[in-house]
């Protein structure tokens, strides 16, 4: 096939008159439900491809931003593939402008990858632990950027406030130490380390640190770099609510000191950090979710893989289905150096929290 045109519509505004205008009834009921979610603020285009202005291929793209990856929600080709490949084509052209270094694909149960993907390279990624609601969900990935990992085993939050015990847990698990089964007894365990390490319902720094190292025993090395002279992630309490907390800081500070945990008060460079997980040191990065999520909450995720010099590959265990997102979107992760500094900071004074691992 041959001339065919390429347009792209940016937005969830933007896809609905697309898809008013015929498109709809080319996808069908089931690809239309999904078409029409509002993925804001996850970047979501439709690239379609026609010829003699009628629709023969048309994919819907996502992807977080501050983030170096791009997710192929479907792909629609009405032939027998020959502009499925002119697309995907497509597809691949916009990851690289955005600076994507992976391109993951999104496959729903009863669904297959097709055939001409998989000779394009798309590999399957790692079946997930735990993805409520997204269960069914099978991933695939194309490096664009050769970044060589192993790659973890995703497990989701269960709850809003559990981030924390799931990024340690998933880093005790990358440093050869028990972390989630596989059954149900890992949400007792995120739970339980939760328990352990909260400032209630935050997971602060030092706490973390001391949760940590109980749980993967001396052989493993556990480091804390916190840059704040004042108590973290007490921001929004006053009186009691305030009081309560910072005595808990305290008493999570008296623990680390006697489990020898090294603590350093500089502010950490995000080379530093890059450095050391390409040296194989695993990172818990406490992270503003403003730039990935437009919310500034605070929040926890896995740094277990780097090039050393200009990208990190995260787990995030967070998942904001209610805007389309699946694990494919939270697993192996990969997010620029550039991006990470604004990422890895909190607070009025924008204070940064790690917590390393040694493997």
């Amino acid at each position: 096939m041959t001339q065919l045109q390429q347009s792209i519509a940016v937005g969830a505004d933007a896809i609905g008159e697309l898809l008013g205008a015929g498109l709809a009834k080319l996808l069908g009921p089931e690809l239309v439900s999904r078409w029409q979610l509002r993925r804001d603020p996850y970047q979501s285009c439709v690239i379609t491809l026609s010829h003699n202005d009628v629709t023969v291929a048309a994919a819907l793209v996502s992807g977080r931003p501050a983030t170096a990856a791009c997710k192929i929600v479907d792909l629609w080709c009405g032939d027998d593939g020959v502009a499925g490949v002119s697309l995907l084509d497509a597809v691949v052209e916009l990851a690289r402008r955005r600076g994507a270094v992976v391109i993951k694909w999104e496959i729903r149960e009863g669904a297959e990858l097709p055939p001409f993907a998989v000779a394009r390279g798309f590999v399957p990624m790692r079946p997930p632990r735990s993805t409520e609601g997204t269960e069914s969900v099978r991933g695939y990935a194309l490096w664009l950027e050769s970044v060589p990992h192993a790659e973890a085993r995703y497990y989701a939050q269960t709850t809003d406030f559990t981030c924390g015990a799931v990024a340690a847990l998933i880093a005790a698990e990358l440093a050869g130490r028990p972390g989630f089964a596989g059954d149900r007894t890992d949400r007792r365990l995120e739970i339980d380390f939760w328990r352990r390490a909260s400032n209630f319902p935050a997971c602060e720094p030092i706490g973390l640190a001391v949760a940590l190292k109980r749980h993967v025993g001396a052989e493993r090395g556990v480091e804390v770099t916190l840059n704040s002279d004042n108590p973290v992630l007490v921001e929004d309490f006053v009186g009691f609510e305030r009081e309560f907390r910072v005595e808990l800081q305290s008493d999570s500070m008296q623990h680390a000191s006697e489990l020898q945990i090294p603590f350093r008060e500089d502010r950490i460079e995000v080379s530093e950090i890059a450095a050391r997980i390409a040296g194989g040191e695993v990172a818990l990065l406490l992270i503003t979710q403003t730039p990935m999520h437009c919310q500034n909450e605070p929040h926890w995720i896995t740094a277990h893989a780097s090039d050393g010099h200009s990208v990190v590959i995260v787990q995030d265990p967070w998942i904001d289905r209610s805007a389309g997102e699946t694990w494919v979107d939270s697993h192996d992760l990969p997010v620029s150096l550039v991006d990470l500094g604004s990422m890895c900071s909190w607070g009025e004074d924008g204070y940064r929290g790690v917590v390393f691992l040694t493997r």
